[in-house]
């Protein structure tokens, strides 16, 4: 059993390293994010609007203050008096505002309001921009820069947090976004893009059928990758960060909507190649099962100290009070006490969460600007991964917001 326990240890911080390489590998392949500011009537914005989120105010209003000298079309159902007292209260010049009549049964609802403001786009791009998503700038003009060059260009979603369960939720994109986009295009051409946001040029909305061919498609973002694709045109996955913020009411709403992305996923994978579901599922599906198969078999026989919950809270504090003094300190301490120990396992264990924890910090600092890391909390969010796989494989039912829908497949699906 030791020898196992060691062999989980070492496949997951293997697992840990390799998905870093290509991370990195595949940014060193980007061209530079560029340094001038978008020009004014740049970019159409785009954004289907749904009310039912708390934060969802603040969210748009953010991205009319950061992106002022583009134009926004927000598209807002006939019955969703919230979201229109909120166009109201934020109107503005750059704001124009259309009030979308109910979809059919089975049809996206997004696509359905998006088709309408494709056909009336004035600008050189035109971006697709979710309710919960700001974009800054910066990002805004790698994108822009990005899809001068490719049929559509997608960016790397970053979840702020507030509350608890809305912390699980974070930990679990911003722990895995940057490797899952960033790291899996370095192996494989970008099949699927970040449905939150995305950009192209106006001239390809007419490629596209503006959204038409695509609108019995529940999963819009896998749906319009497929379609570019079957065209003959490219994805371009950018490093440029674009902030998600939702409103985590509590961990009912926090399982649902992780129900839904697992639902997706799986949803998406179908669609593959065999050796590319392996490769996926290998990079990003493995890992959460290896730490709690190393957890719950170290736990099983014995081989975890009395003290590790101890251990684990002042390993914690040293390494969130002085990140450099964590691995001064903390990280030889670990490996000492792992040569020395009665229960090495307990010291290698803190050694894999200390590698863990230093290695998403630095991405996520890297790539997202700031540390978003919740050591925690990230380790509480991987191992109950495992737990979605199950339910997203046993049930097809799915709450978005108000609306709940029965999905048999992408383009099967109905009101529940």
């Amino acid at each position: 059993m030791i020898t196992a326990l060691y062999i989980l240890a070492g496949l997951y911080i293997v697992s840990l390293f390799v998905r870093r390489g290509l991370t990195l590998a595949y940014v060193r392949t980007l061209p530079p994010l560029p340094k001038e500011p978008l020009p004014p009537g740049t970019l159409t914005i785009a954004q289907a609007i749904l009310s039912g989120d708390p934060l969802l105010e603040s969210r748009l209003a953010e991205n009319l203050k950061a992106l002022k000298g583009q134009t926004f079309r927000w598209l807002i159902d006939e019955d969703d008096a919230e979201a229109q007292r909120i166009a109201e209260k934020l109107k503005c010049p750059s704001l124009h505002v259309k009030l979308c009549p109910s979809c059919p049964d089975a049809t996206n609802p997004k696509l359905w309001k998006l088709m309408a403001a494709a056909q009336k786009v004035q600008t050189p791009f035109f971006a697709v921009l979710d309710d919960d998503t700001t974009l800054s700038e910066a990002s805004a003009a790698a994108l822009v820069e990005a899809a001068k060059t490719h049929t559509v260009a997608t960016g790397l979603p970053c979840y702020l947090s507030r509350g608890f369960s809305s912390h699980l939720l974070a930990q679990f994109v911003n722990d895995n976004s940057i490797f899952t986009y960033l790291g899996t295009s370095r192996l494989l051409p970008p099949f699927t893009l970040n449905g939150m946001g995305y950009v192209m040029r106006t001239e390809e909305l007419e490629r596209i059928g503006y959204f038409k061919p695509i609108l019995n498609e529940l999963t819009d973002d896998l749906a319009l990758a497929t379609l570019v694709l079957k065209l003959g045109g490219t994805i371009h996955q950018s490093a440029a960060p674009m902030q998600v913020q939702t409103g985590v009411r509590n961990i009912r709403h926090y399982w649902q909507m992780m129900h839904r992305w697992y639902v997706f996923t799986m949803l998406l994978l179908q669609r593959q190649r065999i050796s590319s579901q392996a490769m996926i599922f290998l990079l990003h599906g493995l890992p959460p099962i290896l730490m709690v198969s190393m957890l719950v078999l170290a736990i099983a026989t014995g081989q975890v100290s009395v003290w590790l919950p101890v251990l684990l809270v002042c390993f914690y504090l040293t390494t969130r009070l002085h990140f450099l003094l964590g691995q001064i300190i903390a990280l030889p301490s670990a490996v000492a006490m792992m040569l020395m120990g009665d229960q090495p396992f307990s010291y290698l264990l803190l050694i894999v969460l200390f590698l863990r924890g230093s290695l998403l910090s630095s991405v996520q600092h890297r790539y997202f600007g700031s540390d978003l890391h919740r050591p925690l909390i990230s380790l509480l969010s991987e191992l109950i991964q495992p737990l979605h796989l199950i339910h997203s494989l046993s049930s097809r039912a799915i709450r978005w917001r108000t609306r709940l829908y029965k999905v048999r497949d992408t383009n099967d699906f109905s009101a529940a």
